[in-house]
């Protein structure tokens, strides 16, 4: 496939920008017949008309304001990277980019969030992978910020910010409303359903069974909330979720909470380099 000519693009750019030909060729140093025949070959190149004369002036068609919009981008990107390398000047970043642990979207309150996107000339990008390489992702400046549930392990270089706590829930069926009773000594008979050995609350869970006596028979294990919910609204057995999941089930009002876990409280930590003051900053900073 035949590549776009970007001198013929930049004609187009500068005659669109100035109005005319004649300005155009003026600022540029160029003949006017030379830059009628450069928009002649863009036109047969993009097989449409990019402008049309309308009382001596050039108008741009519904197909050039597109290209114009287009060529806005790629020459302002253009100057952006010259000017970057060339004096060695790190400009502005055009997005925030979040290392969200594994496990933690349970956690989560991504309405806290949510203002971000409404961020001009921003974009908000988000990946979830495990603790140690989102640190490593951080310490490299591949990423901005890391939201997770502990703070240990970190570098010199690393600040955290505690912004907020989420409290822990057993969650059940209403058909289990009698339990409420006795929590949490009652969670000895009711089916259980609990977490794989890849997540932390598994480990949390058992210790709080174990130091209260609590042995319920478990009926498997997953890592997945929709698998937790379809369990939950079913009836099959209860759970035990962090407050933001727990909201989520309880929109169903078939769903209650049969008491808190106050021992499996779990804070929210955000993880900014100590030398970064971008906007993810300023989003730590209001959190606080």
């Amino acid at each position: 496939m035949e590549k776009l000519n970007f001198n013929h693009f930049f004609y187009f750019y500068i005659v669109a920008k100035e109005g005319s030909i004649k300005s155009a060729a003026e600022k540029i140093h160029i003949s006017q017949p030379t830059i009628s025949d450069q928009i002649k070959l863009l036109e047969d190149y993009f097989d449409c008309q990019l402008f049309e004369r309308k009382n001596r002036s050039l108008v741009l068609t519904k197909e050039g304001k597109l290209a114009l919009n287009y060529a806005a981008k790629i020459f302002d990107l253009s100057n952006e990277v010259t000017f970057r390398l060339r004096n060695k000047i790190e400009l502005p970043k055009r997005s925030l980019d979040i290392g969200i642990t594994h496990f933690m979207s349970h956690y989560f309150l991504y309405d806290s969030l949510t203002p971000l996107f409404n961020q001009e000339e921003v974009s908000i990008n988000i990946q979830e992978n495990h603790r140690h390489l989102l640190l490593a992702e951080l310490e490299e400046g591949n990423i901005d910020m890391i939201f997770t549930d502990t703070k240990d392990g970190l570098s010199n270089s690393m600040d955290a910010y505690r912004v907020g706590v989420n409290k822990t829930f057993a969650v059940a069926h209403k058909k289990y409303r009698k339990y409420k009773e006795d929590f949490p000594d009652s969670l000895t008979s009711i089916p259980f359903f609990n977490y794989t050995n890849e997540s932390f609350l598994k480990y949390e869970i058992e210790l709080f069974f174990a130091k209260n006596s609590i042995t319920p028979k478990v009926i498997g294990e997953a890592d997945d909330i929709d698998l937790f919910e379809v369990v939950t609204n079913n009836g099959l057995a209860f759970t035990i979720v962090p407050e933001t999941a727990k909201n989520r089930l309880c929109s169903n009002k078939d769903i209650i909470v049969l008491g808190e876990l106050e021992e499996l409280q779990t804070s929210v930590w955000g993880i900014i380099k100590n030398t970064y003051k971008g906007l993810g900053y300023k989003l730590l900073k209001n959190q606080l």
